[in-house]
């Protein structure tokens, strides 16, 4: 399960530790980790005799961040750090918690925060598989899929904008980037790229490529004759002077 953390509170220690607010559940520890995925945080909470653990990949507890939930670790990381960097450590408790949605308060080292977290759906299965695939199609490793993903949608946006561009070069106001864009939308980007050719085809007839160079004009035999006359007049002077 995913989450993302929407929001960072600081609070007033004096307000949230008044007797109206949300009961301490347990301890809580944040560290800082570096695994073969790369540097990331940890933050685990004492619930039912073990550990639940989110591993957040951020620097710091900000807007903004990804969180996944770990399985349970055992309790002696509340006292230990192993190869970890021990960022923060104190109580929590939880203000709201649901499917979707789940606001804690983490009164620790540095001060008290309230973090509101989202849930974020994961993919089904069959897209899974289609990205996997693509993947393997495409001899790219699982951890570069999302870079696949992002050059293939500026390829997209790239072609979309050509074809367009063209298509106002050629027909003037006639023509409707939003129709086509609307058009293209649900094409692969082969699709496009068929679409795109058309277009080129017809600006390259309508506005003839110039050749990259042009030939230079040769002087005739008599030009040269003459060039070559004077030249040897000119060495005649030389040695006789």
């Amino acid at each position: 399960m995913f989450w993302t953390l929407v929001s960072v509170e600081p609070l007033d220690p004096v307000t949230v530790r008044a007797a109206d607010a949300a009961p301490i559940e347990g301890r809580f520890v944040l560290h800082r980790h570096r695994d073969a995925q790369g540097p990331h945080l940890d933050l685990r909470l004492e619930q039912d005799g073990c550990l639940a653990g989110l591993r957040v990949d951020a620097d710091a507890l900000e807007p903004g961040a990804w969180a996944a939930e770990k399985p349970p670790h055992a309790l002696h990381w509340l006292r230990q750090d192993g190869d970890a960097v021990r960022v923060d450590a104190g109580a929590y408790a939880w203000e709201h918690r649901d499917e979707a949605r789940r606001v804690m308060r983490l009164d620790g080292a540095h001060g008290v925060r309230r973090l509101e977290w989202r849930r974020v759906e994961g993919l089904p299965p069959h897209c899974l598989r289609a990205l996997i695939e693509a993947g393997r199609t495409a001899q790219v490793p699982t951890d570069r899929l999302a870079d696949l993903v992002r050059d293939g949608a500026e390829a997209r946006e790239r072609a979309v904008a050509r074809l367009c561009g063209l298509g106002r070069e050629l027909d003037g106001p006639a023509f409707d980037a939003a129709a086509w864009r609307r058009m293209l939308d649900p094409l692969s980007l082969r699709d496009i790229h068929g679409h795109l050719a058309a277009f080129e085809t017809r600006f390259d007839r309508a506005f003839p490529p110039e050749p990259v160079s042009r030939p230079e004009s040769l002087e005739d035999e008599a030009q040269r004759a003459t060039a070559q006359s004077r030249a040897d007049q000119a060495m005649k002077l030389i040695r006789a002077s």
